[in-house]
């Protein structure tokens, strides 16, 4: 299925297309980049980001809630989380 993006309806200030997401840089409050957005997941619960830190040897995923992650910024081209505490620690 392909459509061009600008027949996609525009979307409420709280909804995303996936699309728009990966890729995106994640940041935590602090300003320190925890990762890049892999994918958009959704296994029937509710949506999760997988984020891929750098020099990590695998992903994290992240839960795509307001709590987890307060600010998606598409003009500023990034995402800023609150992750639950030890979540991206090695």
């Amino acid at each position: 299925l392909f459509a061009r993006r600008e027949q996609m309806p525009s979307l409420p200030d709280d909804e995303f297309y996936h699309a728009d997401l990966i890729g995106l840089p994640v940041y935590d409050a602090g300003g320190q980049l925890l990762g890049r957005v892999k994918a958009v997941l959704n296994h029937g619960a509710s949506d999760l980001l997988e984020i891929h830190s750098p020099g990590a040897k695998s992903t994290v995923l992240l839960p795509f809630t307001k709590a987890a992650v307060p600010t998606v910024d598409l003009a500023a081209g990034r995402i800023v989380a609150d992750p639950p505490s030890g979540l991206f620690d090695s």
